[in-house]
């Protein structure tokens, strides 16, 4: 068995949300306010969405 240190990290765990944060709420439009074109893909964000949803999209889209 190794000697390696073990590193625990402390996490709490909130409710999950009852409405999805990625559904357009009713009073915004149809219309998106950020769209993203790219050789395969296409992503759009609407009025509403979670700002944490649009930077790990970001994120995963830099860290490919």
């Amino acid at each position: 068995m190794t000697n390696e240190e073990l590193i625990i990290v402390p996490v709490t765990l909130h409710p999950e949300k009852e409405e999805s944060t990625l559904a357009i709420p009713p009073n915004s439009s149809v219309d998106p306010v950020c769209t993203m074109k790219s050789t395969n893909l296409e992503i759009s964000f609407f009025n509403g969405v979670d700002e944490h949803i649009i930077q790990t999209v970001i994120k995963e889209l830099k860290n490919g």
